[in-house]
């Protein structure tokens, strides 16, 4: 990932080529401009986000100024938010970073009394590659109700989306719908019935809000037209739509914008009692 890290670093800021540096640069008196790449916190977060690398960016700008380093600032979160990055040659490392903010963009070095401004990422490191709507020959099944779950996702949203089951892959692309089984429930619906829910949050990714907020709405939409979505059609099974909401203010990594209950009524299993041997008939006695 460092590697992949810097040349994106350079990709977009040509004045680095040569000049991006591991935790500080090799001497005092480095020629500027020059970049410090440094690797910080590593927290986990979910079963589905996996661990959050934090990558620490110091620009030193030199004679230019800190004016020059806001504009490659500015440059870097364009080119490296929500953007997939790929190792290239004998680095296969594959990720999306997202822009994390600082809480001081401008500091003083003590050391060399230069100013340099900083800016934070965050690569998510998942433990497991989440399922697709075809998942992989050998990879564990998505439960039943999920897989059909994203089964119609995929066909609400079309082919440009990538949606998966249970947590995050290594690059999930630029378009992309998670779901996660969050809940169970029964409820009693009768004397030889019960009903069988399940509370589901997806999560949305996409280039910018925009296209989050659109692709919320419309499975919103398609959940109350849908209202019964199949497990097996052609045996007839079913699973009914409870309820749908859409938090747009939510983090689509962490939190999921999308809450989903879907309902499925079933027989209650009929009980065993002992066979009945004989029957005796007494008359009444007056």
């Amino acid at each position: 990932m460092r590697q992949a890290f810097k040349q994106k670093l350079i990709d977009i800021i040509p004045a680095l080529q040569g000049r991006v540096y591991d935790v500080q640069p090799p001497s005092q008196t480095a020629e500027e401009p020059y970049a410090v790449m440094a690797l910080g916190e590593e927290i986990w977060k979910s079963s589905w986000a996996g661990y959050r690398q934090v990558v620490r960016i110091k620009l030193y700008a030199g004679q230019a100024g800190l004016a020059q380093a806001d504009v490659w600032a500015n440059a870097l979160i364009a080119g490296l938010h929500r953007t997939p990055v790929t190792g290239k040659g004998e680095d296969t490392s594959a990720f999306t970073a997202h822009y994390l903010g600082v809480r001081d963009a401008e500091k003083l070095d003590t050391v060399t009394g230069k100013a340099y401004r900083t800016l934070r990422f965050g690569v998510y490191v998942p433990e497991t590659e989440g399922g697709s709507a075809i998942p992989a020959p050998g990879a564990a099944q998505p439960e039943e109700w999920l897989a059909a779950l994203v089964h119609w996702t995929q066909k609400q949203l079309g082919e440009s989306w990538s949606v998966y089951a249970d947590a995050w892959p290594a690059q999930p692309g630029s378009h992309a719908v998670l779901w996660r089984l969050s809940g169970c429930e029964t409820r009693m619906a009768g004397a030889s019935m019960y009903e069988l829910r399940k509370r589901f949050i997806g999560h949305i990714i996409a280039p910018d809000t925009t296209e989050e907020n659109h692709a919320a709405s419309a499975l919103v939409e398609g959940f109350a037209a849908q209202i019964q979505l199949p497990l097996e059609q052609e045996k007839g099974r079913y699973m009914s739509m409870a309820e749908a909401s859409a938090d747009l203010q939510a983090d689509g990594i962490l939190d999921g914008q999308l809450r989903l209950m879907l309902v499925q009524r079933r027989m209650r299993p009929a009980e065993e009692a002992a066979l009945i041997r004989r029957v005796e008939i007494h008359p009444i006695l007056k």
